[in-house]
């Protein structure tokens, strides 16, 4: 009885432990886009008007490179400023808005 007993307690523990490594990997590894609700409601509003505007010129919807052209644009709308925080910002609205259309 005792050795059922400590392989018992045994399986649990390392259950235990594979569920809390589990866990912790979902958290460190979750990527974290920091931007205002306004910048993302207006970077969905500008990629969506764009979206639109070429579905209405080119009676289609659009190819994997085309919608990126479109992410270029809309972040370059939605963030007007220039030098380095503008580029990192407009980066964070590209991954923003192309994780939202290519889901």
């Amino acid at each position: 009885m005792g050795l059922i007993e400590n392989s018992a307690y045994v399986i649990l523990f390392l259950t235990g432990i594979y569920i809390l490594i589990r866990i912790f990997k979902k958290l460190l590894k979750k990527e974290r886009i920091f931007l205002s609700e306004k910048t993302k409601a207006r970077a969905n509003w500008k990629f969506n008007k764009l979206l639109k505007k070429f579905k209405k010129e080119h009676k289609r919807s659009p190819t994997r490179d085309e919608l990126f052209r479109i992410v270029i644009q809309a972040s370059h709308i939605t963030i007007r400023r220039r030098g380095n925080k503008a580029h990192w910002g407009r980066q964070k609205v590209r991954k923003f808005v192309r994780k939202a259309s290519y889901s």
